[in-house]
């Protein structure tokens, strides 16, 4: 099996033990170039999804601890951002999700952290949920910005760079991802990198050990779904897609 995120965290113990390996600690130049390199300096900023800190881990991110805030549903990757960045706010958010959390809570609303965000950033979140639960948390994501705030989350088209073809061919022979590629889709989910579910969010509700749930929506589809927002293409050499709300 390729080693994916999940398995860093809920895979075999020689699997977690590799973590430290696979930090990805580009998100925050990512975000400053998405957004056209703002002035962070004072503003504060919730990272959602945000792991362990991983803005906070890009030798480039220039906001202050102080004003840093991370929601992650991985209870034990809020602990390690808390030892390794004390000065920011930590806040395990105890969601359900069939990958990260399937002990959580379904549906249970983003916490109240008592302020409002300058910035709210979402790194390869809502490639992971339910086409429906990205509406939801989106919406709920856009009540707790500042006055001018923005909100930026990621998105992975399934067309570009052939994102969805690389990711079949880990685990899928050549001619069922020749077959699983002709069908037309807007949007669509894979589960355990072999089911795939086209327009429909499919078995998000199975419970099983590190199970792999990636969901792809084309650009044309987001612009359909987010009318309002601006919607940008990948940057810094990165697979995703950017999703902008001011």
């Amino acid at each position: 099996m390729s080693l994916e995120e999940v398995h860093l965290w809920r895979g075999s113990p020689e699997q977690q033990a590799l973590r430290s390996q696979f930090v990805k600690a580009t998100q925050f130049a990512y975000f400053d170039k998405q957004l056209g390199h703002p002035n962070w300096h004072g503003k504060r900023v919730l990272d959602f999804g945000g792991n362990k800190g991983n803005l906070l881990l890009d030798p480039s991110c220039s906001i202050s601890h102080q004003n840093y805030y991370c929601v992650d549903v991985i209870r034990e990757a809020i602990e390690e951002g808390r030892k390794m960045f004390p000065d920011g706010h930590w806040v395990h958010y105890n969601r359900y999700n069939c990958s990260f959390n399937p002990s959580g809570i379904r549906d249970l609303p983003v916490p109240d952290l008592g302020a409002e965000f300058d910035f709210i950033l979402a790194y390869s979140v809502f490639t992971h949920t339910t086409f429906e639960e990205m509406k939801e948390l989106v919406a709920q994501l856009r009540q707790h910005l500042a006055p001018g705030g923005v909100l930026a989350f990621t998105f992975i088209d399934p067309h570009w760079n052939e994102n969805l073809r690389w990711r079949l061919e880990k685990h899928n022979p050549r001619d069922r991802v020749e077959l699983l590629l002709s069908r037309e889709m807007q949007w669509c989910a894979l589960v355990n990198g072999t089911e795939l579910y086209v327009n429909e969010s499919g078995a998000f509700d199975v419970q099983e050990d590190c199970i792999t749930y990636n969901v792809y929506y084309t650009e044309e589809f987001m612009r359909t779904q987010f009318p309002n927002a601006r919607i940008k293409k990948p940057v810094n050499d990165e697979r995703q897609h950017c999703c902008e709300f001011t």
